[in-house]
């Protein structure tokens, strides 16, 4: 004789989720014919009383599957009318569909099925029918053979009141008896393969049901449990507790719940083996706002998977935990990233699972004493990590920090990493605000991050969306009206409609109570746990109950109450840290974001069009590439408070609309050329950095980037293009991108009240005045060259800082002659001449020197340079490694001439080098790669 058990599997199976599904046979099997019945009323009840067509959308498990939830060989076109699943009309809102499961999925020969998984839709799929929680519905496939399972309950677990019946249903397959127990007490058997029992429940507490079957050769038995619940207990909060995980010693925890408006919540989870009991039924406050609970014995350092159970159908993730465990996207966040990550308790629960752990041990800061650099000296560089490293993890991008530290910037604003749905994001879904998505990495790993920032004197700013959220947030789930597809009258959190046009997601409270409460504590901790320096707010526009839907121009306006709201908000922060950097994306009325901005907050100063216009060779007299409003002055801002930028994530990338759409009405100028759209970004780089005031540049604009915002689609993953690096063209824009960083942050001038712009027209001017230096910046945008009146501040010697070049000065206004394109940054100090090497494309190359090449190239040693000389004189060779430094010089004199010379680079680690061959005034640049 043989015994099996049955474990309890819950993944919101057929018999656990009250029969939104079920099916004939009982038992299907992988090689049979099943019917599947849908009852449009149950689960979510979405698709009830929708009318016809009604479409399956089906896939299923198999031992190939990534997880016990993971779909594959999925049938059913998405949005359209497919006969392959439609769905056949039984009346009263059922709906069956027949087929054989092996043949119907084009399962493999050698894979085997364990469930196969559904969702319902109508043809658009506009409307989705699936368990009430909103998880995907899944139906066993059983092996032949001896087979049970208990029907009823199909809730897991079940609730009952003292004095209700349960109705307890059990079927067998293969079987000669079938006996049922209740707390191991024999009730009932049968021989028959279908048993009903009515058992009275009196007692309260856990009970458990037990179903054995026999064949005459083995016993297979099934169980189940419910719970008899007694009156929930009435107590105050425990002094010093607040909402969330409270860590009372290394083996306590107490968990608080904001619930008002519900019955009755159980914190189940590996503490209680997913199952109810007494200790993890927990107590509610008086006033009924807080379920509380504290779980005592358990284990130090051990990490316990948890969820809250409320009202009996309802599992939820604490809103306030620090880490989540995802059923579907876990699966696909590598080990290297995230090592021993804690594994997801499939069988035992459903949807997005919290993390409670005692004992851990604390980051050991390296910086404790970090100061940002003023804000009118910030250099922002916005990044999204799925976007800048091919690994997309917080281990690579401490490794990048050699590069953007070498280029000079002082900040670094993260795309939002808090936890949203989904690991390929954007992240402006989030779903749980103080937990770390672990698509990029560990906790421990981002501190480091932040921590080797701060070791490079670099600011760590998030970028946190706290205007809305979305389906998979317990605040959305737990006050949820399904018929209204919205959150409910009494959600504390959410407006049931929102209140203007821009809002995705659902719209936060902004007033409310239970919303402000969640944002400061929210701001203020990562602050306190992660050391980040500030915050972008996205969408800070938002942040208002002042009702302006359908009226987009009403929203930008001046709005009292907004003002106050993120007055608030920033003094709750500089109360935390004083030097707190919070920067709103506002884009309201100047008179709003005056206010705003002369309160201490900083505001994203949005000249992407100007800029482009600029930099494609369309300025024109009417202004339309004008800079006026990139000055904090012009907008009548008291302090520079206006956070300018060129690119951002939310806009099109200036190389692109370079080579898309670029003036090239001059052939010689051709705003399309590669070369010529990388010479005009650095002129426009010249440009964003000379007026005073905080800057941002959005990832790789430093290098040309040149993918559309568009490509694949605007969210989509785009492609990491480090290799451009190799291209001398993009690396001398990354080289004058640094030397432009380096003005900015390292001298006076560069921050000055005492400036004076003409940004309106094609040829710009900015002139900065300041005891220290002054500083004159021209640029011709025009596709032709022309004169421009550089109003120099004084008479005397001035010095151009890019070439080295000095002028003698009689004439401040003496008119200059600047080529398209050119520009110009002169002072009256002399200044070190930054390292930018000298493009391929550079106009003043000439036929002195022609015909270069070098072979082979690739080498692990000896390269061969090749070159004809039209007049004698002195070949100089500088090799530069990757970083711009110099690695290697020699000159030596050449006659006219077709030469060659041979080079050794054993000297030289393997790796990438531009070579730069000069002959007079005349230079070319190569790339090499040493093996």
């Amino acid at each position: 004789m043989k015994l099996k058990v049955l474990i309890p599997l819950l993944i919101a199976t057929a018999s656990s989720m009250a029969q939104v599904v079920y099916t004939d046979p009982v038992f299907p099997t992988q090689d049979g014919t099943v019917t599947i019945y849908f009852d449009a009323t149950q689960g979510n009840g979405a698709l009830d009383g929708v009318s016809p067509p009604i479409f399956a959308h089906t896939g299923v498990v198999t031992n190939e599957s990534a997880t016990p939830t993971s779909w594959t060989l999925v049938q059913g076109v998405w949005g359209t009318y497919d006969e392959e699943v439609l769905m056949t009309e039984e009346g009263d809102n059922l709906y069956s569909i027949t087929y054989n499961i092996n043949d119907f999925y084009g399962v493999p020969t050698d894979d085997t099925v364990y469930r196969m998984g559904f969702v319902f839709r109508n043809q658009t799929g506009s409307i989705v029918g699936r368990n009430e929680d909103g998880s995907d519905i899944f139906i066993e496939v059983y092996q032949p053979g001896l087979n049970v399972a208990i029907l009823s309950p199909s809730i897991e677990p079940y609730i009952v009141e003292p004095g209700e019946n349960v109705d307890i249903t059990i079927a067998s397959l293969s079987a000669i008896s079938m006996d049922l127990y209740v707390d191991d007490v024999l009730l009932a058997s049968t021989a028959s393969d279908f048993l009903e029992y009515v058992y009275p429940a009196v007692d309260f507490g856990e009970h458990w049901i037990k179903a054995v079957v026999f064949d005459g050769v083995d016993i297979l038995v099934d169980s189940t449990s419910f719970y008899v619940r007694p009156p929930v207990p009435i107590a105050a909060l425990p002094a010093g507790v607040d909402q969330g995980i409270n860590y009372i010693d290394d083996n306590t925890v107490t968990l608080v719940l904001y619930a008002p408006f519900k019955d009755y919540v159980f914190a189940i989870g590996d503490h209680s083996n997913w199952l109810l009991n007494d200790d993890v039924y927990m107590n509610r406050t008086p006033d009924g706002n807080y379920y509380w609970v504290t779980l005592n014995g358990l284990t130090a350092g051990e990490e316990y998977a948890y969820q809250y159970l409320i009202d009996g159908n309802l599992r939820v993730a604490d809103p306030l935990t620090e880490k989540v465990l995802d059923p579907n996207n876990d699966a696909f966040i590598g080990a290297t990233k995230y090592p021993d990550l804690k594994p997801y308790p499939f069988g035992f629960t459903t949807g997005n699972v919290s993390i409670f752990q005692t004992a851990q041990v604390p980051y050991s800061w390296a910086i404790t004493d970090f100061v940002p650099d003023d804000v009118d000296d910030l250099v922002v560089y916005e990044l999204l990590v799925r976007d800048f490293l091919s690994d997309r993890s917080y281990i690579s991008l401490i490794d990048s920090l050699e590069y953007l530290d070498r280029m000079g910037i002082n900040a670094i604003e993260l795309m939002p990493i808090m936890e949203y749905e989904g690991n390929d994001s954007w992240g402006y879904n989030p779903s749980f605000f103080i937990a770390l998505d672990k698509y990029y990495g560990t906790r421990e790993k981002f501190k480091e991050f932040v921590d080797s920032c701060h070791a490079r004197g670099i600011a760590v700013i998030l970028d946190i969306a706290m205007n809305h959220a979305f389906g998979q947030s317990p605040l959305v789930q737990m006050w949820w009206d399904g018929a209204a597809g919205a959150p409910s009258a009494e959600n504390p959190y959410f407006n049931q409609i929102p209140r203007h046009d821009f809002n995705v997601g659902f719209d936060f409270n902004h007033d409310s109570p239970a919303t402000i409460y969640l944002r400061n504590r929210i701001f203020k901790y990562w602050l306190e746990e992660y050391n980040v320096d500030g915050y972008r707010f996205d969408l800070s526009k938002g942040f208002t109950q002042n009702n302006t839907l359908g009226d987009v121009g009403a929203w930008g306006a001046y709005d009292a109450n907004r003002i106050q709201l993120w007055k608030n908000v920033a003094d709750t922060l500089w109360n935390v840290n004083p030097n707190a950097i919070l920067i709103l994306e506002h884009f309201a009325d100047n008179s709003e974001e005056k206010e705003l901005a002369n309160y201490g907050l900083l505001l994203w100063g949005n000249m992407n069009h100007n800029y482009g216009e600029a930099a494609m060779g369309w300025g024109n007299a009417a202004g339309n590439s004008s800079l006026y409003w990139a000055s904090y002055k012009n907008r009548g801002w008291n302090d520079p408070h206006a956070v300018v930028y060129a690119e951002s994530h939310d806009e099109e990338r200036l190389m692109y609309k370079n080579l898309e759409f670029g003036n090239s009405t001059n052939s010689d100028h051709d705003c399309k050329d590669p070369f010529i759209a990388l010479e005009r970004m650095e002129q426009t780089a010249v440009f964003v950095f000379a007026i005073p005031g905080p800057k941002m540049m959005w990832q790789f604009g430093e290098l040309g980037y040149d993918y559309s915002i568009d490509f694949g689609c605007r969210v989509c993953p785009k492609p990491v293009r480090w290799d451009y690096l190799e291209e001398s063209g993009r690396y001398r824009l990354y080289q004058v991108y640094s030397a432009m960083i380096n003005l900015k942050t390292q001298y006076d001038a560069f921050s000055t009240e005492d400036f004076n712009l003409d940004v309106v027209g094609p040829k710009k001017r900015v002139n900065l005045n300041d005891p220290t230096m002054n500083v004159t910046i021209l640029g011709n945008f025009q596709v032709a060259g022309g004169t421009i009146n550089p109003s120099f501040q004084h008479t005397g010697w001035w010095y151009e800082y890019f070439s080295g070049d000095s002028i003698f000065v009689e004439n401040p206004t003496a008119e200059l002659f600047l080529a398209e394109g050119a520009y110009r940054v002169y002072t009256d100090v002399r200044l070190q001449t930054p390292e930018v090497i000298v493009d391929i494309a550079d106009s003043e190359l000439a036929e002195a020197l022609e015909n270069i090449a070098v072979y082979p190239n690739p080498s692990s040693d000896v390269f061969n340079f090749s070159y004809t000389i039209h007049e004698a004189g002195n070949l100089q060779m500088d090799v530069y490694n990757i970083n711009g430094e110099l690695v290697y010089s020699d000159g030596f004199a050449v006659a006219p001439g077709y030469q060659t010379y041979t080079w050794s680079a054993q000297q030289l680690d393997a790796g990438v080098y531009m070579v730069r061959m000069q002959h007079g005034d005349y230079a070319e640049v190569l790339r090499l790669i040493v093996q």
